[in-house]
């Protein structure tokens, strides 16, 4: 049996992260989630990363834009795309590697699952 694909979730707050585990896993994904860029670090297994990272701007400790340099930084996980989903997207990154696209939330659910769909094929 496959494995299914795997998506990291990296948001501060918890009900983000339980309403976007499930509805992701309802989809067919296996979710890891992480509650700030230094967790979500520690979770990413260069030998088998994840298919897309779904990652929040502003959190404690380690932020996605420290996080989003990190990523740049390591070369094995440079290529992993990143869709940004913040509430601080009006000052996201332009798409460019890894950030493929910019949410803001509050989310669609529709709009989310299009971008997995585009973004982590």
């Amino acid at each position: 049996m496959a494995e299914r694909p795997r998506i990291l979730v990296v948001d501060d707050e918890v009900e983000i992260r339980r309403t976007l585990a499930e509805i992701l896993e309802d989809e067919g994904y296996r979710v890891d989630l992480a509650e700030n860029g230094q967790e979500a670090l520690g979770l990413i297994d260069p030998d088998c990363p994840p298919v897309l990272i779904l990652l929040d701007l502003m959190m404690p400790v380690m932020d996605g834009w420290t996080f989003l340099a990190a990523l740049r930084s390591e070369q094995g996980l440079a290529r992993i795309p990143v869709v940004i989903v913040s509430a601080a997207s009006h000052h996201a990154p332009a798409p460019s590697p890894p950030v493929k696209q910019v949410m803001s939330k509050p989310l669609s659910i529709d709009r989310l699952l299009e971008a997995v769909s585009r973004c982590a094929a």
